[in-house]
């Protein structure tokens, strides 16, 4: 700028006598320069401040910078604190359920092994009382057959509680045996002058109705511990061997004779069958609607309704006994085979699966049991897979067999009444009802199952109590003291609470 001023004063010496309008032109220019000389130091200036100003700020940023990645890495550090601790206070808590789950499974164990040494107590204490209950009823059957009868019924019926109160097997012989004595229950009337082949309880009514071998056919009432005895037949001529009686109340009695007497009400009379040769045995066939009659060569079909002969039929064996199967009559015969009868064209035959001439049969469809009698005094027990047990106690030719639950009743020319406890299969004692100095030659259940009835040779009639509640009644009120503490001692055991029987009012 300098430059051009001392310029533009030489140009005015040398231009003396220049226009003034060019000196003004020229003064303006110089204005103008100067102005714009000033402007650009201005400008210079602000932008060295501008420039001082963006350092600064950058400064700022960098350090802001620097401060949000400080601040960052102590956020980042108080994250990964704070996760350590939190991964801590799970594993404090982890170990602090270990611990309780540890705690808990010994109270549960200590627990199990207190109550497991609580129920091997109670356990080996239950097998004492129930091995009691037997030695009791033991010691009350022998003391009772002395005479001395109070003492008798007073082990007997401390054997009862002790079994009963421990769940024992009142069927157990020992104790049974023990019960039955002491309860008494047993009553017998001589009403037959004959020999009793059969007995049975009419459906219509609950008599009992008995045949005997001087054709006797009787009907009896049981009143309490009394009996009346009505004579539907009685005429020597015949041999009866079997007696049926309907829902309707008639009564067919079958003579080995070979005649049929049917007794409806207070009308009797006699069927001669012609084509049955030593008839012995009657049998609902077809629902009850007929009557089979089985001969030992042949078998005949009588209509219940009209009492007519419907047909008979020669058989090409020789039977021997009679049961049912299935609610159909079975025949056994005299070469181990047996023939179910459906109908008189159609007879099964199969193998009988034991050996030896069966002389009665029973089963039982509920528990699959079969039961088979033999003429030697041998029972053969055959289990729903086939399996036979063999049981043995009767000396002589079994006469009749029945189930009731799972125990199996049997009687026999031996004069025994037994009945065998079977449940389980694995064990089988027989125990006495009822020992006679005559055959028996059958028996049936009261219709309360309550009694069994027995049919004697020698025309006698036996009936035995057989109900546990029953027993026990009579058990309480032959009772009459209890025992002293002496006594209690001796025959129970210094070691066994006393423990009253009577409880006095």
């Amino acid at each position: 700028m300098g430059g051009v001023l001392l310029a533009c004063g030489a140009w005015f010496i040398h231009t003396r006598d220049g226009d003034k309008d060019r000196i003004h032109e020229l003064e303006a220019q110089v204005t103008a320069l100067k102005q714009q000389g000033l402007s650009s130091e201005l400008d210079r200036s602000v932008s060295e401040q501008m420039e001082i100003i963006a350092h600064g700020q950058q400064a700022l940023s960098e350090e802001r910078s620097q401060e949000a990645i400080r601040q960052s890495a102590i956020a980042q550090a108080a994250t990964i604190r704070s996760e350590a601790e939190r991964q801590n206070a799970m594993k404090a808590q982890a170990a602090a359920e270990t611990s309780a789950a540890e705690a808990l499974a010994s109270y549960q164990m200590a627990e199990r092994q207190r109550r497991d040494a609580e129920h091997a107590r109670m356990v080996t204490d239950t097998l004492n009382y129930i091995s009691l209950g037997r030695t009791l009823g033991s010691q009350s059957y022998s003391i009772y057959q002395t005479g001395n009868t109070e003492l008798g019924n007073m082990l007997a019926y401390a054997s009862y509680l002790y079994t009963h109160d421990y769940g024992g097997d009142l069927y157990t012989p020992t104790v049974f045996q023990a019960l039955m004595q002491s309860a008494g229950g047993r009553l017998s009337w001589n009403r037959h002058n004959g020999n009793i082949t059969r007995l049975t309880l009419s459906p219509y009514d609950g008599r009992l109705l008995t045949v005997s071998t001087f054709g006797e056919l009787f009907s009896h009432q049981m009143k309490g511990e009394q009996i009346q005895t009505t004579s539907l037949m009685n005429d020597k001529q015949y041999w009866f061997c079997d007696v049926y009686a309907t829902p309707k109340g008639k009564v067919y009695a079958v003579s080995y004779t070979g005649h049929l007497v049917i007794a409806d009400g207070r009308q009797t009379r006699v069927v001669h069958l012609e084509t049955v040769s030593k008839p012995f045995s009657l049998q609902s066939l077809n629902d009850g609607r007929s009557l089979l009659v089985t001969g030992e060569n042949s078998v005949a079909l009588i209509d219940i309704a009209t009492d007519r002969l419907l047909a008979s039929r020669r058989l090409d064996f020789q039977v021997i006994s009679t049961g049912r199967r299935d609610n159909k009559p079975l025949l056994f015969d005299n070469r181990g085979h047996m023939h179910l009868v459906n109908s008189l064209e159609n007879m099964t035959n199969e193998k009988v699966p034991v050996a030896g001439k069966v002389t009665a049969y029973a089963s039982s469809p509920k528990e699959r049991l079969a039961a088979y009698g033999m003429a030697d005094g041998t029972i053969w027990l055959v289990d729903g897979k086939g399996k036979a047990y063999k049981l043995v106690e009767h000396l002589s030719r079994v006469t009749r067999l029945a189930f009731n639950g799972q125990r199996l009743y049997s009687s026999s020319y031996d004069g025994k009444l037994l009945f065998w406890p079977i449940e389980g299969n694995s064990y089988f004692k027989a125990v006495t009802l009822y020992q006679s100095d005559n055959w028996l030659s059958d028996f049936t259940f009261s219709s309360d199952k309550d009694y069994i009835l027995a049919g004697e040779y020698h025309g006698v009639i036996t009936q035995c109590l057989i109900s546990l509640p029953m027993i026990a009644q009579r058990l309480r009120q032959n009772v009459k003291r209890n025992f002293t503490h002496e006594e209690w001692n001796y025959y129970v055991g210094k070691g066994i609470s006393y423990r009253k029987l009577k409880i006095e009012d």
